[in-house]
């Protein structure tokens, strides 16, 4: 993990991937960041959003792999 300067703090990043990324600032607050948008959460709102996300892809994957069958 890298070590970085935002704002008037240091931050670690936590995950990046192209526009998308993740980083903990030294308030221990949590920023996603999406291209420009960022979101600033506490520790268990993210778990909350991370949570969420997870079963919104898993039924997204679910819902997928339905229509490959119905079209097979």
């Amino acid at each position: 993990m890298e070590s970085t300067m935002h704002g008037n703090g240091e931050s670690e990043t936590l995950a990046r991937r192209a526009e998308l990324a993740v980083y903990q600032c030294g308030h221990g607050l949590l920023h996603v960041r999406v291209n420009r948008v960022t979101l600033t959460l506490r520790p268990e709102e993210f778990s909350r959003l991370a949570t969420l996300v997870g079963e919104a892809h898993i039924r997204l994957g679910a819902r997928e792999a339905l229509r490959t069958c119905a079209t097979h």
